[in-house]
């Protein structure tokens, strides 16, 4: 074995020593891992002797439930001799790792901190979770058919916002680190790993090449924006409402939809403020307790679906609400692809 090298960013992990490395991280905090559940996966916390699934590309679910759980106990509440108290979940410091993501997944997360981090004040629960995680990604040397990153300014093999890109090379897996925050939650396991050489760089670089045959031009979403502004009444929303079911499954696997509903359970005594995914595709979503909504038809929904995506927020200068993972093009019932949406709106765009 050669002896670890930890200035080398290049560590190889023997596949055989992967079950014990999760174990260790799991000692250590919180970790979420891909893990199969029918024919998908689902990211979900790690449990010794449950396998895990690496080669779905992308996992069925996103990572996004780690960072915004659902459902999630906002606080409890009961009711004292003077007033009311007020329990909010104690919190958790220990380090949280996702191990596995794809970088279509860690891009979403630049479109969650805009929403929980950078509008008004910062979501409490969120931001704890967000300052102690290290992002373990994963390459795609394979992209699915329905994948299109590329075409959303990243690629599947781009290592932005990862601590740690791993990509899985024969007999192991190559760890290159990324930053301070990924060598910190590797170096107390440097044992584990033998040095990265010439030889495992040069083999990510020939898989790289390989999941990128054909150079692709990015979308223009500055183009983007005016188009779907300019055709707000274009006949395109109708047909487009005609055809969806308005069962929000897009919603529930977009990586980087955040629509929440907030309810309360409990009696005149006490109870809990509960926070769940909700989707601006259901009706009763936008719905007023006049009774009144301002989104009464599937064709306003659906529109704001997409304006939110590729309008609202480049406007508000946030990321655009798609990563290209694909994963609507895959789930939808009705067949709805959203590369044929954008090449409505961005003929030239080749998806």
């Amino acid at each position: 074995m050669t002896r670890m090298n930890t200035s080398n960013n290049l560590w190889f992990l023997p596949s055989e020593k992967l079950t014990v490395l999760l174990s260790a991280l799991a000692e250590e905090g919180e970790l979420w891992v891909p893990t199969p559940i029918g024919e998908g996966t689902r990211f979900l916390p790690y449990e010794e002797g449950r396998p895990i699934d690496l080669t779905q590309t992308p996992p069925a679910h996103s990572a996004k439930a780690a960072l915004f759980p659902n459902p999630e106990v906002l606080f409890t509440y009961r009711r004292e001799k003077n007033g009311w108290t007020l329990t909010s979940p104690k919190p958790d410091s220990r380090p949280l790792v996702i191990f596995g993501v794809r970088s279509c997944d860690v891009r979403a997360l630049t479109a969650l901190d805009a929403v929980f981090l950078k509008r008004g004040l910062p979501d409490s629960g969120y931001r704890s979770r967000r300052e102690r995680l290290c992002l373990i990604g994963l390459t795609c040397p394979e992209p699915a058919s329905t994948c299109f990153c590329d075409r959303m300014g990243g690629g599947p093999f781009d290592p932005k916002g990862m601590d740690i890109q791993v990509t899985s090379l024969g007999k192991g897996y190559v760890f290159r680190i990324l930053t301070k925050r990924g060598e910190t939650c590797l170096s107390p396991l440097k044992d584990q790993f033998e040095a990265g050489t010439d030889t495992h760089r040069n083999e990510i670089a020939a898989a790289e090449k390989a999941a990128s045959v054909d150079p692709v031009t990015p979308i223009d979403f500055s183009a983007l924006k005016e188009a779907v502004k300019a055709e707000r009444e274009d006949h395109f929303w109708e047909v487009l409402a005609d055809t969806c079911l308005g069962c929000g499954i897009c919603t529930f696997y977009c990586p980087v939809c955040t629509c929440f509903s907030i309810i309360d359970t409990g009696n005149l005594q006490g109870g809990r403020r509960i926070r769940h995914w909700d989707a601006c595709l259901f009706p009763a979503f936008t719905k007023e307790a006049s009774g009144h909504n301002p989104r009464g038809s599937a064709q306003d929904r659906i529109k704001q679906r997409f304006f939110h995506k590729f309008c609202y927020s480049l406007e508000n200068g946030e990321p655009p609400g798609c990563v290209g993972c694909g994963r609507c093009v895959l789930q939808c019932p009705a067949g709805i692809d959203i590369r044929e949406i954008l090449h409505y709106f961005q003929p030239e765009a080749v998806l």
